[in-house]
């Protein structure tokens, strides 16, 4: 079987748990941390994903983040290995460096990533994440890994509107970064938060008023793509491959092959009716089919397709 003609692959990314043990106000996954549910992705089955799809794509890249993926520090460890092995040549992780109170533990799981072929560590630290997450234990993360492999790690902070915005949460965030400054760790670009999950409820004040432009079409959102030119698919918990917001397979369930080869956004109802017609398309089409869109609390298209897979899937989970 070939690549569907809708996919340009050159990344594979695994939410590899939704377990966490922050709560933190900017969160964009939100609600789904901490639930019942698979504690992380599927071992065997992600392997087997990583190896044929860097066999016939140009897989420059994996990514596994979470939740916090260090909870499950062999599962992170056999990833990055088959990515290692399968020759994708960037092997990156998110995470906000707290996952055992041990220095001793601290240390060996830092040494582990490094053999695991791991090249690229983002360590999430800010005011949000400090928040309810001690300092000191990623502070001893931060310090392990730099004594073993300086070039391959970076903060990366979350920014209320962006960098320069003046508030309190940056100016908390500017001290906690300037702790980690003593350890030598440079500060990488961060992120700026944007309205989704947790940000929604907690830091609205700081941006504009939601307001739906009707004339936003697939992809014309930071960190998205057109549903029928994606780059990146993302692995979930459950084993649901991700193309932006929408499942289009599950690993337990069919191979990455048949996942691959089979996709067609324009077979799929929302999909298509978001590339076809934009928000305004995707919306009737939600509401023929009787899902609730608040559009009061959208701030782009992106938000219609959120509120569509959290319905379909609580109706699943009630099924």
């Amino acid at each position: 079987m070939n690549l569907s003609k809708y996919l340009k692959l050159d990344r594979i990314e695994f939410m590899s748990t939704y377990q966490c043990p922050g709560r933190c106000k900017h969160c964009s996954v939100g609600s789904r941390l901490n639930k019942p549910g698979p504690r992380h992705v599927p071992v065997k089955e992600s392997i087997e994903a990583i190896r044929w799809l860097a066999a016939r794509c140009p897989i420059e890249s994996v990514m596994t983040f979470g939740g916090e993926p260090l909870l499950y520090p062999e599962v992170i460890c056999a990833l990055h290995s088959a990515a290692r092995d399968a020759g994708i040549p960037t092997r990156q992780i998110i995470t906000n460096g707290y996952f055992s109170k041990s220095p001793e533990r601290i240390k060996q799981v830092a040494g582990e990533l490094i053999e695991a072929g791991v090249n690229d560590i983002l360590l999430s630290v800010d005011a949000f994440h400090q928040e309810r997450i001690p300092l000191e234990p990623v502070l001893e993360f931060a310090g392990a890994v730099m004594k073993l492999r300086p070039d391959i790690i970076e903060l990366q902070p979350s920014w209320v509107v962006n960098e320069a915005h003046e508030d309190p949460w940056n100016a908390r965030t500017r001290e906690i970064l300037a702790e980690f400054s003593k350890l030598g760790v440079p500060v990488g670009r961060g992120d700026d938060i944007f309205m989704a999950g947790n940000a929604a409820i907690n830091l609205s004040e700081y941006y504009p008023e939601p307001m739906l432009n009707m004339e936003d079409t697939c992809g014309s959102q930071p960190y998205t793509e057109p549903l029928d030119r994606v780059s990146s698919l993302s692995v979930e918990p459950n084993g649901d491959v991700i193309a932006c917001a929408f499942p289009i397979g599950n690993l337990l369930c069919e191979s990455i092959e048949e996942i691959v080869s089979g996709y067609d956004p324009y077979k799929q109802v929302f999909p298509r009716a978001l590339l076809t017609g934009g928000a305004g398309e995707l919306l009737r089409a939600a509401r023929e089919r009787d899902i609730p869109v608040d559009c009061s609390k959208c701030y782009s298209v992106c938000d219609i397709c959120r509120q569509i897979r959290d319905f379909t899937e609580s109706k699943e989970t009630d099924v």
